[in-house]
């Protein structure tokens, strides 16, 4: 980089998406393209942003959203693309009528 005539040190960039790059944006979504590989809880991205959901009814959907939650972990670590815990929130849904939990 150079600001005001003074010229910045190379840097060897090990891992991510260069940010404020042209080409960021078209690799990025590229870099996370397999982020859903063997996820069966619905999964949304939009930008840098990932949100998983299921519809908890039985035992067996909270222990494969356990598991799905899991295999993000474990991709995150695989490829040094970590998620920011301090944004992750868990949202709960209970229908009145039926009294059924959706956990998101």
């Amino acid at each position: 980089m150079c600001l005001e005539g003074t010229v910045s040190d190379w840097v060897a960039v090990i891992s991510g998406v260069p940010q404020g790059s042209v080409l960021g944006p078209l690799l990025f979504p590229i870099y996370i393209n397999d982020l859903e590989d063997g996820i069966k809880s619905f999964l949304l991205k939009f930008a840098d942003d990932t949100k998983i959901f299921r519809e908890i009814r039985t035992t067996e959907d909270t222990q494969q959203l356990q598991e799905d939650l899991d295999m993000l972990v474990k991709w995150s670590k695989d490829w040094q693309m970590t998620f920011n815990i301090e944004k992750c929130k868990k949202c709960t849904l209970v229908t009145a009528s039926t009294r059924k939990l959706t956990t998101l």
